[in-house]
């Protein structure tokens, strides 16, 4: 610990304790924030009456002066850090006040709040460049025969675009909950001190909008000692995280030679130091991977949370390093995913296998309940009859499966057998299928490109939100900029 804060109770604390307790350099990422608030402070203190401006004015000086994290070999955060270099340029009599009425536990909870708010916006920005991404390219394969498959075996027929547009209303989910968190977030702890407030008549809500801040954290011990704010990011990311690795699994497979339905351009694949005829996936691996890192810290930030005291504890100190690790990792793999879904190249559906040609099954089942009056039942155990038929055939050929039900059904429709043809005929190949989907949400062209347009129209107005968030973070900082000009003209 500074011997700032040390020297009349402790004296020099050995070095091996100095550097365990450190955390100097996971704190570079909130220095910038960390001057604000000293910044925002002094304002507050001076427009309050509770230091004198000429006192202010030095501080705000020599808060201005400072470019970078400084350096100290005693000091064990950033906030002694700016405190020992303003004591030192603005002398003891005026930078002695900089501490007066703050404690380091309400800095360094408004600090990760500030820095998270921007690594949440910066999520907002990517997130909304992937689902625009994803709605182009949903746009594009409307049409684009896929199949659908149920525990990785054929299934039904579907569409790319249909396909896509599941992971897509997943993500925009994720979105919509780190857009929630944001006004729990963007709270103010400023003036809980060190954990019961303070006699000093200080203006909370000035140095919240100052920062930036909608609101307060209003109770003294709550602002100091709660990381909720942190753990609801890391939640909402982690679940991000599990849906784009999904989608990342789901890649690497399609993409497989022996299912090939999915290419990865050259540019993003990598080949082998020794089997020259390799084109491996190593990017869809490595987002795979680094999904994993925003998952653990999940894991590891609600562990260190479970049992806390209440109140600040350092053990908080080890919570933070992981939110900076996680969101890194999330925007780069933000990033590379939207690459990834516009050079990805995909290939129509050839059904000329006998275990893709009875993907139509389901629908051949319903044309009997809905044409010729049978149970559901009735109709499943009569078409899995023909499917048995047609596998044990080794025909490949669609003309002989939609024969064999024919066969199956003709004893079942009685007089109506010579029907039966006509009407399986909208149903007999795997676009037809498609097409022939009638639910909201199915994978018909016409419905995926209805829901498509109410999606961009959401994401319209997530733009929207999301500007004037910025917006008000920009005026806020106008702001303090001109109060702090006030003080030191």
């Amino acid at each position: 610990m500074s011997l700032l804060y040390r020297a009349s109770r402790l004296g020099p604390a050995r070095r091996e304790a100095r550097r365990f307790v450190s955390s100097m350099e996971p704190d570079k990422c909130l220095f910038e924030s960390a001057v604000e608030i000293n910044q925002a402070h002094v304002v507050m203190l001076a427009r309050q009456g509770i230091i004198r401006r000429d006192d202010a004015r030095k501080i705000l000086r020599a808060l201005m002066k400072m470019r970078a994290m400084p350096e100290s070999p005693t000091a064990e955060d950033v906030h002694a850090a700016i405190e020992e270099v303003v004591i030192r340029r603005a002398g003891v009599s005026a930078g002695g006040n900089l501490q007066l009425a703050k404690s380091r536990n309400d800095q360094v909870a408004t600090a990760i709040r500030m820095r998270l708010r921007s690594e949440l916006l910066q999520v907002v920005d990517l997130l909304m460049g992937l689902l625009a991404e994803l709605q182009r390219t949903i746009s594009k394969h409307s049409e684009t025969l896929f199949l659908g498959r149920t525990h990785l075996q054929p299934a039904e027929p579907i569409t790319y675009g249909h396909y896509l547009m599941a992971f897509h209303d997943a993500i925009a989910r994720d979105l919509q909950r780190l857009e929630e968190s944001y006004a729990r977030l963007n709270r103010s702890p400023m003036g809980g001190c060190a954990l019961a407030g303070t006699s000093v008549p200080v203006n909370r809500e000035m140095v919240a909008a100052l920062l930036g801040f909608d609101s307060l954290v209003e109770n003294s011990l709550d602002a100091v000692g709660s990381r909720d704010f942190a753990l609801e990011f890391l939640a909402n990311v982690a679940e991000l995280s599990v849906d784009i690795s999904r989608l990342a699994e789901d890649m690497i497979f399609q993409a497989t030679p022996e299912v090939g339905y999915l290419e990865l351009p050259k540019g993003l694949a990598f080949t082998s130091s020794i089997m020259p005829q390799k084109k491996n996936p190593d990017v869809i691996e490595l987002i795979r991977a680094k999904c994993a890192l925003p998952i653990g810290a999940f894991s590891q930030a609600t562990t260190i949370l479970h049992s806390l005291p209440m109140s600040y504890n350092l053990d908080l100190q080890e919570i933070t390093p992981s939110i900076w690790v996680s969101s890194q990792a999330i925007q780069e793999t933000i990033a590379i995913t939207r690459i990834l879904t516009s050079q990805i190249r995909v290939s129509d559906i050839r059904a000329n296998r006998a275990d893709l040609i009875m993907t139509t099954a389901t629908e051949v089942a319903n044309v009997l309940v809905t044409e010729f009056e049978l149970s559901f039942r009735a109709a499943h155990q009569l078409v899995a009859s023909a499917a048995s038929d047609f596998s044990q055939s080794g025909s490949n050929e669609a003309d002989l499966w939609i024969e064999l039900v024919c066969q199956r059904a003709a004893g079942v429709v009685g007089d109506r057998s010579s029907e039966l043809k006509a009407k399986l005929s909208p149903v007999q190949t795997l676009r037809a299928v498609v097409s022939h989907k009638r639910s909201v949400g199915s994978p018909a062209p016409k419905e995926t490109l209805r829901l498509l347009r109410k999606r961009a129209t959401a994401l319209g107005k997530i733009t929207s939100r999301q500007q004037l968030r910025r917006k008000r973070l920009t005026l806020s900082k106008a702001r303090l900029k001109r109060e702090i000009a006030r003080l030191i003209r």
